[in-house]
Order: structure tokens, then sequence, then C-alpha cells
């Protein structure tokens, strides 16, 4: 998918390839899943790899075969061994 907007879902789950923005009360990015662009959530959690903008107003979880990079805002952070933050 790309150039969309996903917003009020409870849960969303990237599996693909998605460049969007997103505003989500939990997401949750699979491996290989990667997301491009804007993220609003409450909730993330990433094995894939996140590019851009996220907030993760609550929790920010990073599994050990996830990536992160760009501008990152977080209420608590979890990184599992293995897992990148770049930003």
């Amino acid at each position: 998918m790309k150039g969309v907007e996903i917003s009020d879902c409870d849960l969303l789950v990237v599996e693909g390839h998605v460049e969007a923005t997103v505003h989500s009360k939990a997401m949750q990015i699979a491996k290989p899943g990667t997301l491009q662009g804007t993220a609003h959530i409450d909730v993330a959690e990433i094995h894939g790899e996140f590019t851009g903008e996220l907030t993760a107003r609550t929790r920010l979880v990073v599994h050990g075969t996830g990536r992160v990079s760009g501008t990152i805002r977080y209420g608590k952070l979890i990184v599992a061994d293995g897992g990148a933050i770049s930003g």
C-alpha cells in the first residue's frame, strides 16, 4: 500500500510494505513487514522495520529483529537484544 491514511483501528498489523500515515491504538510490524511514513500510536511493537516519524504515546517495543529509524517519541521504551533504533 502506498500513499494512504489509516486511522481509527484498534490493531494494525503490517506484514508487507506500507507507505502511509497511521493513527491507531496499537500497531504491530511483523517480520519482514516495513512501514514508511508517520505513525501516532498508543502501543507499537516492531519485529520488522519502521522508517519515518513515530510517536508511541504509551510504549514502544523493538524486538530482536526490529529496526526503527527517524524521529522517535515514546512514553516507555523496550529494546530487545538485537533490536536497533536510530534517530
